[in-house]
């Protein structure tokens, strides 16, 4: 039976993240906002979890899945030798509409794909970014419907708890997507964040020519 909460009361508030933070980390999915549109969430480390998010969201078992930290500590144990260059973005950037492209560590034990890449954020979120900072890395995708949740219903099958925080913005530009695999770094994705102010913070950053391009109306999903 899904729980919900209200999380615009700051009575539930507390329990509301706790029941969270302990579905997640026992493999179950939760509901929750985002900056921009609601997003499902489990802890990276619990394959039922894994599994169960990759079901809902027709997501092949090997395909990469996106993880969301919580704190630069929370990276460094995921990342393996995050270079200067990623340093900078991070400390210029997180919590925002950044997306880091870089190795992960090889020992870790989950099954969120990607071979040793890792694909990584810090969402600009009080509410999301305090249940991570208690669970630890999380997978964290775009929900269904995105910007508000059914009060008659299930949100989605398997969801086991609900942070509700009412009708939310909606998409906005996802984030900018910078590949720290090579040195210098290279700007995958043009988004949130512009050219200038990127290359301000690494003036070496490559931008290729046919770097992809995205828009609000064709990214509903969190700013991954």
């Amino acid at each position: 039976m899904t729980r919900r909460f209200d999380v615009t009361d700051p009575s539930d508030r507390t329990t509301a993240v706790k029941a969270a933070v302990t579905s997640a980390r026992h493999g179950r999915l939760v509901l929750l906002p985002t900056e921009s549109v609601y997003a499902l969430l489990t802890d990276a480390f619990a394959p039922s979890g894994v599994r169960a998010l990759r079901a809902l969201k027709g997501r092949p078992h090997d395909a990469p899945l996106p993880i969301a930290v919580g704190s630069v500590a929370m990276l460094a144990g995921v990342a393996d030798r995050l270079s200067a260059s990623g340093q900078a973005l991070v400390e210029a950037f997180w919590p925002g509409p950044l997306t880091l492209v870089c190795r992960q560590q090889p020992s870790l034990a989950w099954s969120v794909g990607g071979g040793l890449a890792l694909t990584v954020r810090m969402p600009l979120h009080p509410l999301a970014l305090e249940v991570i900072r208690a669970v630890g890395p999380c997978v964290l995708l775009g929900a269904d419907p995105p910007l508000d949740v059914d009060p008659t219903g299930l949100p989605a099958p398997g969801v086991d708890v609900v942070l509700e925080a009412g009708r939310l913005p909606g998409p906005c530009l996802p984030s900018s997507v910078v590949d720290l695999r090579s040195t210098p770094a290279v700007l995958r994705r043009r988004g949130a964040l512009s050219e200038d102010r990127l290359t301000a913070v690494v003036p070496d950053l490559q931008v290729p020519d046919r770097t992809r391009e995205v828009t609000a109306a064709s990214s509903p999903g969190p700013a991954t």
